[in-house]
C-alpha cells in the first residue's frame, strides 16, 4: 500500500510539473491552425501481451487536405494491470504545398515505451514514457536522430461512481518531446516540442471512448518557432 501511494504521489507531481512547464512555453512566430483525427485501440492477444495500433490524419489550413499520416503499431507487455512495456514501429508520411510547389518527406521510427496506469477515485491516469529513434527522409536524404517523450493524462468523469463505465467525462493531457540525440539534424535544440490537450468525452462502455478538444502545439524550429491550433477528434477502443 506505501508503494501505491507513493507511485500516486510521484505521478501527480509528475502531471503538476510538466503541465507547468508546457504552460510557460511563451512561442513567437508562425501560428497556424489544424485539424486531427486520432483512432487507437488495444487489442487483447493474451493475459499478459497486447497489441496496440494507432492512426492519425492530420490536416492543416485547409479543410478535407491531408497533410500528414500516421500509422503506429506495438507489442505491449503487461508485467500487471498498471504497469507494461511496449515495442513498436511507426511510418509518417507529410505532404506539403507552398506557393504550388508540393513535395513530400516520410519518417520511419522504432520506439519503446513504459506505460503507468492508475485511478485516484473515479479519476483515471496515465503516465508514459516513449523513446524514439527516428530516420527522416526529405530530398532524397536520410537523418537519423533519437528523441524522447514524456506525456501524462488525466480522464475525469463528469458523472458516475467508482467503476466508471459510461457518460460524459473531461480529459487532460500534456506531452513533452526532448531531441537526446543528433538533434542538429532536427532543430538544433534539446527541447523539441510541447502539446497541451484539453477535451470533453463521452465513454459508450468499457471498450469504446470518444472526445473532441482543442490542442496547444508548439515546435522549437532551428529559425523560429511554431504554434498550432489543433482542433482534434480522437476515438479509442478496445476490442
Amino acid at each position: 500500500m506505501q508503494l501505491i501511494h507513493l507511485s500516486m504521489n510521484v505521478i501527480i507531481r509528475l502531471q503538476m510539473l510538466i503541465l507547468l512547464i508546457g504552460s510557460t512555453t511563451v512561442a513567437y512566430g508562425q501560428e497556424n491552425y489544424a485539424g486531427w483525427f486520432f483512432l487507437t485501440n488495444t487489442h487483447k492477444l493474451t493475459h499478459k501481451f497486447d497489441l496496440l495500433t494507432d492512426v492519425q490524419l492530420r490536416n492543416k489550413d485547409k479543410i478535407g487536405h491531408l497533410n500528414t499520416l500516421l500509422l503506429r503499431g506495438a507489442l505491449s507487455y503487461n508485467f500487471n494491470e498498471k504497469h507494461s512495456a511496449a515495442l513498436g514501429y511507426a511510418y509518417k508520411g507529410d505532404w506539403e504545398e507552398e506557393v504550388d510547389v508540393k513535395s513530400f518527406g516520410k519518417e520511419h521510427r522504432i520506439y519503446e515505451q513504459y506505460l503507468f496506469k492508475t485511478n485516484i477515485g473515479i479519476t483515471e491516469l496515465n503516465a508514459r514514457f516513449r523513446l524514439e529513434q527516428r530516420f527522416v527522409t526529405e530530398e532524397g536524404s536520410t537523418d537519423f536522430s533519437q528523441r524522447a517523450r514524456a506525456f501524462i493524462s488525466a480522464q475525469v468523469p463528469l458523472c458516475g461512481v467508482n467503476g466508471f463505465t459510461h457518460g460524459l467525462y473531461a480529459g487532460l493531457q500534456n506531452e513533452l518531446f526532448f531531441n537526446i540525440a543528433n538533434k542538429r539534424t532536427v532543430n538544433n535544440s534539446n527541447f523539441d516540442q510541447n502539446r497541451s490537450f484539453v477535451s470533453l468525452g463521452y465513454r459508450f462502455n468499457k471498450m469504446i471512448d470518444a472526445e473532441f478538444g482543442y490542442l496547444y502545439w508548439y515546435q522549437k524550429e532551428i529559425e523560429d518557432n511554431t504554434t498550432t491550433n489543433v482542433w482534434q477528434l480522437v476515438l479509442t477502443t478496445q476490442f
